[in-house]
């Protein structure tokens, strides 16, 4: 794996998403869960870890969404069947959480995601897409 590509998490609960608010260098965005693939890690073995890390909640992966490259990084998005509940902050993020540098992870309604300043831009429509699909299928 190219240390510059991540896994992207994309986890529902009924008609929420789970997003990872930001405040960094002034900057308020949203972000799927995710992170970096280490060394000798598969997308889907990243993305466990770092929803577990970043979240507390732990999941499978059921589905690869799409790969993008996002500038100099590919982003592997993961479809993720998590474990309900609550998402709490750990890992890496907790430890660098700073007056100017906040992570507020959480379930957002799947129908405020335009309301949401997600980035990339790309990720919405992987995101509705994802959605879309488990509602015809009736996941």
């Amino acid at each position: 794996m190219n240390p510059k590509e991540r896994a992207v998490c994309v986890c529902f609960d009924g008609s929420r998403v789970l997003l990872m608010r930001r405040l960094h260098g002034g900057r308020q965005y949203t972000v799927l869960p995710g992170g970096g693939i280490e060394p000798g890690e598969i997308p889907d073995q990243a993305a466990v870890r770092e929803l577990a890390e970043e979240t507390g909640l732990v999941a499978t992966v059921t589905g690869n969404l799409a790969t993008v490259d996002h500038d100099d990084r590919r982003a592997h998005y993961l479809l993720m069947a998590a474990v309900p509940g609550e998402p709490v902050l750990g890992g890496p993020e907790a430890l660098a959480e700073s007056e100017d540098n906040r992570y507020r992870p959480g379930w957002v309604p799947v129908a405020e995601l335009a309301d949401e300043p997600l980035v990339p831009e790309e990720a919405r429509e992987i995101v509705r897409r994802a959605f879309a699909e488990c509602l015809a299928d009736g996941r």
